[in-house]
């Protein structure tokens, strides 16, 4: 979880200090190339042809599953587990019964001793089938009840259950009166990608309902993921400014889609499993499993990835414990008359029946000041039971009491053995605390939360800060059994300090390393719902790390508000070895975000730090981005040849005729020139004024294209991209990203439809300038201060809704 006031009040104790993060960073420091894994992932035991569609990973006492989607031809789910997300164990099938031949999308939850299983047979409807145990053998518990395919399940903080799944129009959602039973009403969730829009996978965060998503087709290679946000778990749902936040087209993994969620083993990243596409298996789509880190920046969050080079494998806690042993051992101390016994195959159990209140099991181990940890407890017999943290000695402690009489959750911390910080609640009518059930404990600054099987159920607000302490269990007059126990000295998404960021790739300013001399730096929600780093001043240094995946050039964009006049930067490595400077001037209103570029920076391939280091004037700094550079070469084409160099086409028919290069109007057409790493130049072409309705122009900035009409899409925007186009209103410039934002238009007296016309289009950093029919003076200008701007990619041409027919393009630098 993430709280804005803690990460805004460590952003300035860090940049004043110089701390790392929070805690007392007890974990293994350990060599970032120690321990990797790299996208795509194949397993043992994986469908043959068929590899790993649709991977669902959840947690559960420790231990983390994964179930993939069944090959078409086939009975049954398979499964996994791992300890650590990145090494796997095949466990075999996990459920036989008939009605999983070819089962799609399988999902399991944890609720009250049983695991639920949600499954759509070859997309036609679901089933739900029950276990004792996540690696089965799931039994069939419900006819097939429908609601198309991708189903998902989603449990609230106040126990209420909730259905999603795939529709003609979008995420669809029903309430669930029990984990076998959906209401029949169903409600459009608001979540669409403007075609077939399937697996959904929906979380809460900081009391917002976040919602990600797939589509428009499997077999494509847009396939993606988009991410809404809203305040109702049933509809409302808005989609990101900047989707898709999964998407890749061309390159080493492409049609990335159908994700799950789960945090990672330091109890407070979390990451997203997706698949890529491979193409045709023998029955089926041949799929496999990829894992990228999700970072959050406020209300936001965005993924470091895709990735497909090898990276540093997710941290572990800072102390775990599963008791599969026979005996405590040295890492506990027990206080009070309770009797606490350990049995390798059932776990731990406490016994306090009878005797003294509030005997305590405790960890060796203290936690650092911010900390999250993870308890598991099922009261068997008798009052109550539950977990101690923060605790420094027997009149300063913090304890959680699940309360199996009156169906309470009481949270107390105690300082010189007064309480000094209280809360009760009732538990949600459907959780049992007689059952193992997941407690979870963020101890952050002033706050302490409590969560009870995912649900937030408690807030805790002291007068000073908890600090750390020891964690362990504590009995009250009962009977209880105890499972996986650990705590990591992160919370709030603090571990991103200990993280790399895939580079290429973006990163917000707030995601520092470590930070310099600047004192008076603050922080503040932007518009998007997420922070800056602010005041930025002359001295002031943040350091970024960085995995390089390939040694080569690259360009680094910053997203700046200059403060003063003037601001200049620099950027250096860990060898203190300076990669670029870099300077702006303030805008004319001193309000204006400025995305500024230094070109051509070579990156070494590995892990390493790059510093940002402010030497004259202020800034505030929202984030900076690293792409692949390629010099722009000067070029130009008349289409005298029937086989033009270069060209690639992604839509439409194409056709070169009499020394032009041609579209039908029979479909959409785009077709693209260049090099990704292009970035600033100038591109100049001749074409024909289209017809009533049609739209004819010049693509830039163009990345990730894919052909939006195949398999019925129907969709003509399929690529990132700016589009300057002429129809019978006048000149236009949209912005592409598997969407279409108007962004500025120009009146002009066009000549009659089929005439060729001359256009110009200027790209330099953010700005874009338009030149018609050879003018001197553009009859367009727009800059992108947005949080998206697209500052490389090719060039090409689009047609839509008419023939169009191109010549005498030229790009130069």
């Amino acid at each position: 979880m993430f709280t804005n006031k803690w990460w805004a009040g460590l952003l300035v104790l860090a940049l004043s200090t110089g701390i790392a993060g929070c805690g007392t960073g007890n974990e293994k420091a350990i060599d970032p190339g120690e321990h990797t894994y790299a996208n795509p992932v194949s397993l043992d035991g994986e469908w043959e042809q068929y590899g790993l569609g649709d991977p669902f990973v959840f947690s559960f006492n420790g231990y983390y599953y994964l179930y993939v989607s069944t090959r078409d031809t086939d009975t049954g789910v398979k499964v996994w587990r791992s300890k650590n997300l990145v090494d796997w164990e095949y466990k075999g099938l996990c459920t036989e019964e008939p009605e999983t031949a070819a089962a799609y999308a399988p999902e399991v939850r944890y609720w009250n001793g049983k695991f639920y299983m949600y499954t759509s047979p070859a997309g036609q409807g679901h089933y739900v089938l029950t276990s004792d145990s996540p690696l089965g053998p799931f039994r069939l518990s419900t006819e097939n009840f429908g609601r198309t395919i991708d189903g998902t399940t989603f449990v609230d903080d106040d126990g209420k259950w909730y259905f999603y799944y795939a529709g003609a129009n979008g995420i669809q959602a029903a309430s669930m009166t029990d984990p076998l039973t959906l209401a029949p009403e169903e409600v459009q969730t608001g979540a669409f990608m403007g075609g077939w829009t399937e697996g959904p996978t929906v979380f809460k965060h900081n009391g917002k309902y976040f919602m990600n998503y797939t589509g428009n087709h499997v077999f494509s290679s847009g396939y993606r993921v988009n991410a809404a946000v809203s305040d109702n778990p049933l509809q409302g749902f808005a989609g990101f400014e900047g989707n898709p936040v999964l998407l890749r087209s061309e390159g080493k993994t492409v049609g990335l889609g159908h994700n799950s969620v789960v945090t990672g083993p330091d109890l407070d990243t979390q990451y997203m499993f997706y698949h890529n596409l491979e193409g045709p298996g023998i029955v089926g789509p041949l799929r496999h499993m990829n894992m990228d880190r999700i970072v959050w920046n406020g209300d936001r969050f965005s993924v470091w990835g895709p990735t497909s080079s090898p990276q540093p494998a997710p941290l572990l806690p800072a102390f775990a414990d599963y008791f599969d042993r026979s005996s405590l051992g040295g890492d506990w101390s027990a206080k009070g008359q309770g009797k606490w016994t350990i049995d390798a195959d059932k776990g731990m159990e406490g016994d306090s029946l009878g005797r003294q209140k509030d005997s305590v099991l405790l960890a060796k181990p203290d936690t650092g000041a911010g900390y999250t940890a993870e308890f598991h407890v099922q009261v068997k017999e008798g009052e109550a039971a539950g977990a101690v943290f923060s605790y420094k000695d027997s009149k300063n402690f913090g304890e959680v009491l699940l309360d199996k009489k009156t169906g309470e959750i009481t949270a107390k911390v105690y300082r010189a053995g007064t309480i000094v910080g209280q809360q009760k609640a009732l538990l949600p009518q459907n959780f049992d605390a007689g059952k193992l059930q997941n407690l979870r404990i963020e101890v952050s600054g002033k706050q302490v939360r409590i969560f009870a099987a995912t649900m937030r159920l408690l807030d805790l607000e002291l007068q000073a800060d908890v600090g750390g302490g020891k964690i362990g269990y504590v009995l009250n007059d009962a009977k209880a059994g105890f499972g996986y126990t650990a705590f990591s000295n992160f919370v709030d998404g603090s571990g991103i300090r200990e993280a790399y960021a895939p580079v290429p790739g973006e990163i917000d300013a707030v995601d520092y390393a470590h930070a310099g001399k600047h004192s008076d730096a603050k922080i503040e929600t932007k518009d998007r719902g997420g922070y800056d780093a602010l005041s930025l001043n002359s001295g002031a240094e943040l350091s970024y790390q960085v995995n390089v995946e390939e040694t080569g050039l690259y360009s680094l964009h910053f997203h700046i508000l200059p403060a003063s006049k003037e601001v200049s930067f620099r950027v250096t490595d860990e060898k203190g070895q300076q990669l670029a400077s870099l300077k702006a001037e303030a805008g004319p209103d001193g309000e204006e975000w400025q995305t500024i570029s230094a070109q051509g920076i070579k990156l070494e391939k590995g892990f390493h730090q790059l510093k940002v280091q402010m030497e004259s004037g202020a800034m505030d700094f929202a984030w900076f981005k690293a792409a692949a550079y390629t010099p722009v070469k000067s070029a130009s084409e008349e289409f005298d040849s029937k086989n033009p160099l270069g060209w690639t086409r992604y839509e439409g028919e194409w056709s070169i005729k009499e020394g032009q290069l041609r579209a039908s109007s029979i479909s959409p057409a785009k077709i693209l020139y260049g090099d990704y790493g292009w970035s600033d130049y100038t591109v100049t072409a001749d074409f024909t004024v289209p017809e009533a309705g049609g739209q004819t122009g010049i693509l830039i900035r163009a990345t990730d294209p894919a052909n939006g009409m195949e398999r019925n899409q129907n969709r003509d925007d399929f690529l990132r991209g700016y589009f300057i186009y002429l129809d019978d209103q006048g000149i236009h410039l949209a912005k592409h990203d598997y969407s279409t934002v108007p962004l500025a238009d120009a009146g002009y007296d066009l000549p009659a439809a089929g005439q060729t016309f001359r256009l110009k289009v200027s790209a330099r950093g953010p700005e874009i300038s338009v030149y018609a029919d050879n003018g001197s003076d553009p009859v367009l200008t727009y800059i992108d201060r947005s949080e998206q701007p697209f500052l490389q990619g090719k060039i090409g041409f689009k047609s839509v809704g008419t023939s169009s027919r191109f010549d005498r393009i030229t790009v130069e630098k």
